[in-house]
């Protein structure tokens, strides 16, 4: 059998049509990245920033959705018993405390919020607290008093690690 070579015109067009293929796929697959589909969870503006409250200065920000929950588990000042205040991001400037959990008996007196219950492990929580609150603040512990620990989409980040003892801190949703 005999081939019969392209002329160049032809190889021309396939090389244009190449190159014009390839810049197609490159473009489709930045778009990709910049647009996500419809239907993948796409980016909600939304963002949980821990802050020095003092100085505003921001020391840990990162991306969230509505719905997305966080805690903060530190050791308590009374009886160094762990301690974990559950919430969970409901929009700009909206966080709901949902429950804690601790180790400890506290100190013995009552509780305001939430209703007490004692777990087969020993450790208790206070349940059912659903308390609106626009920011998270309180006083960054040692690490051997508090250690104070953000955990959000299973990872646990030591505060310590951005700020220093005795900072007062605050946890928004910007």
């Amino acid at each position: 059998m005999h081939r019969v070579p392209p002329d160049r015109k032809h190889l021309k067009r396939r090389g244009r049509r190449s190159i014009r293929t390839a810049a197609a796929a490159i473009l489709l697959f930045a778009i990709t990245l910049c647009f996500p589909v419809v239907g993948s969870r796409a980016h909600s503006g939304l963002r949980l920033e821990v802050t020095a409250c003092d100085t505003g200065d921001v020391l840990l920000r990162m991306e969230v959705t509505a719905g997305a929950e966080f805690s903060v588990w530190f050791l308590h000042s009374y009886d160094r018993a762990p301690f974990e205040e559950h919430y969970r991001v409901l929009g700009r400037e909206h966080i709901r405390l949902t429950h804690m959990t601790f180790k400890g008996s506290l100190n013995g007196q009552g509780f305001v919020l939430g209703t007490y219950r004692s777990l087969p492990d020993g450790s208790a929580e206070l349940a059912d607290i659903d308390q609106e609150l626009e920011r998270v603040t309180f006083r960054l512990g040692s690490p051997d008093m508090a250690d104070h620990t953000l955990s959000i989409g299973g990872r646990r980040l030591r505060l310590l690690d951005y700020a220093e003892a005795g900072t007062l801190l605050c946890i928004r949703v910007r």
